[in-house]
């Protein structure tokens, strides 16, 4: 099993600001925003050994490109995984169109 270095873009690192902002100040849950944010970066570190396990994403071009996701609750994480490094490119709540949030990923 290979080893691999998690790297976040930084739309992944907006999108983890943009869903701390909107539980802490839309929903006012500092308790819960800082949960979520913990199992996000949790689960991201967790992409050092497993980065292998996850399914590919199955729609077009996205899955010819690599593109892994898993989810956790509510949130989508994607990633791609090359040469030891596992990039983290978006992450996203799960129930939006999921094809219109990784558009920008060429």
């Amino acid at each position: 099993m290979m080893a691999y270095t998690v790297v976040l873009t930084e739309q992944a690192k907006e999108d983890i600001a943009d869903i701390y902002g909107y539980i802490l100040n839309v929903l006012k849950s500092e308790i819960n925003a800082e949960s979520v944010l913990n199992r996000l970066y949790s689960a991201m570190n967790d992409l050092t050994y497993m980065a292998e396990t996850y399914h590919l994403y199955p729609n077009e071009p996205w899955h010819s490109k690599g593109v892994h996701y898993f989810s956790v609750g509510n949130y989508s994480i994607f990633y791609v995984a090359d040469n030891s490094v596992a990039t983290v490119i978006h992450v996203a709540y799960g129930r939006r169109e999921l094809d219109k949030v990784l558009s920008d990923y060429k």
